[in-house]
């Protein structure tokens, strides 16, 4: 028995939100904010403290800085220009529901999956999304506000009851 459902479209605010999460806001990314942001204040303190100063850390910084912008735009680029490929109207609608123990994933050009929740090994929220994400790093997202089964305060209740902390 479906319990919970939710309707969303893969498109450039879909891609920009979920990526942007990935990119700035996520675990990994926090902690290269913190260095780069330690370097930085070193490097600050160097400046004001001593005369000799070594400028390559603050050319690796605006380094590090670009790159990650560089990488974010071009990933969802290719995120869109993939959907614009296999779908003729350029954005894909999927639909995704949850039961006691099963995730449904099926999308407007007919695909569909069906996997055990317990493959799921991290969920998180966004502005917009809730988003599961598999052991082989599959997202299956719910769009907060488009639940047509259940809704998003007990879709995260049911999900923190089933051990998932979000």
């Amino acid at each position: 028995m479906i319990l919970f459902e939710s309707t969303h479209v893969r498109n450039n605010a879909f891609y920009k939100e979920i990526y942007s999460y990935h990119h700035f806001k996520s675990k990994s990314a926090v902690i290269l904010e913190v260095i780069v942001g330690i370097a930085l204040l070193t490097s600050l303190l160097s400046l004001v403290f001593d005369t000799s100063v070594d400028y390559t850390i603050y050319g690796c910084i605006i380094f590090i800085i670009l790159v990650r912008l560089w990488s974010y735009r071009r990933t969802v680029k290719i995120s869109i220009d993939r959907e614009k490929e296999i779908s003729s109207e350029g954005e894909i609608t999927y639909t995704v529901a949850a039961s006691e123990d099963k995730i449904f994933h099926k999308s407007s050009l007919g695909t569909y999956q069906t996997i055990d929740l317990s493959v799921i090994k991290k969920v998180y929220k966004t502005k917009n999304y809730i988003v599961l994400q598999s052991q082989a790093k599959q997202l299956y997202v719910f769009k907060k506000d488009a639940f047509t089964i259940g809704e998003e305060h007990t879709f995260l209740t049911f999900l923190r009851g089933k051990g998932y902390k979000i």
